[in-house]
């Protein structure tokens, strides 16, 4: 435990001295913020935050490979991976200290999303339920977004194809459930059962289903394993 501890420590001051984290936040916040102002000035009567969370999932997703995409390839490209893994951690030690890294960075820009929410109580009369309800799907999300993102890192040694790769397979898992409106056979009900945006929206609706949350909880699992993996057959490289 301690090793995970001191490689999310390390990472997490890594992004606070390179400019990374501070474009993921202010990307994260401005492009939500316009979409919150749009809805207020658009005549959005009720305190809903429903169409916010959706929107703000989606932008997570474009977010979490932007944070994980030099996780581990930076360090395979610059050749420090060697260096790490001479010392005496586990390969599952380093996947998941930099994972945890990664999602300390998306847990602080939620924290700052939470001005949405307070803005709404300010002005209207918001569901706090509901909005607990979002936030807890928008977490169980960024757990499954940076673990696949991890695991994209941990294919290459070049950030723009982690990032590419990452992007690709949580773009993949958030439109195939549209397969399921297609038609009705097992196939699409398979579909809309791996879909990110079919498992988020009962979050949005206010609805925390133990079956949604092991849904992302199962994709993380998934890919940490998988990038363990990856990284064992740097090892035998």
């Amino acid at each position: 435990m301690r090793n995970i501890l001191a490689i999310a420590g390390r990472e997490i001051q890594t992004y606070f001295v390179s400019p990374l984290a501070y474009v993921a936040i202010f990307f994260f916040v401005f492009v939500c913020g316009f979409i919150f102002t749009l809805a207020i000035y658009t005549g959005q009567t009720e305190a809903d935050m429903a169409p916010l969370f959706h929107s703000m999932v989606f932008v997570s997703l474009m977010v979490a490979p932007v944070l994980t995409m030099g996780l581990i390839a930076q360090e395979t490209n610059s050749g420090s991976i060697e260096l790490l893994m001479t010392k005496p951690v586990r390969d599952a030690e380093v996947a998941v200290g930099k994972f945890l890294g990664a999602m300390a960075i998306y847990i602080f820009i939620l924290l700052v999303s939470l001005e949405f929410p307070i803005m709404y109580e300010v002005w209207g009369n918001p569901d706090w339920g509901m909005i607990l309800s979002g936030y807890i799907g928008l977490l169980a999300c960024g757990i499954a977004f940076m673990a696949i993102g991890t695991f994209a890192s941990a294919l290459t040694d070049n950030q723009i194809a982690a990032w590419l790769i990452g992007t690709a397979l949580l773009l993949f898992f958030w439109l195939v459930g549209w397969l399921g409106y297609s038609s009705t056979t097992w196939l699409t009900d398979v579909a809309k059962r791996l879909s990110i945006y079919e498992n988020f929206g009962d979050f949005a609706r206010g609805i925390v289903d133990g079956k949604n949350v092991l849904y992302f909880l199962s994709l993380a699992v998934v890919f940490l394993f998988m990038s363990v993996r990856a990284l064992e057959n740097r090892r035998t490289v």
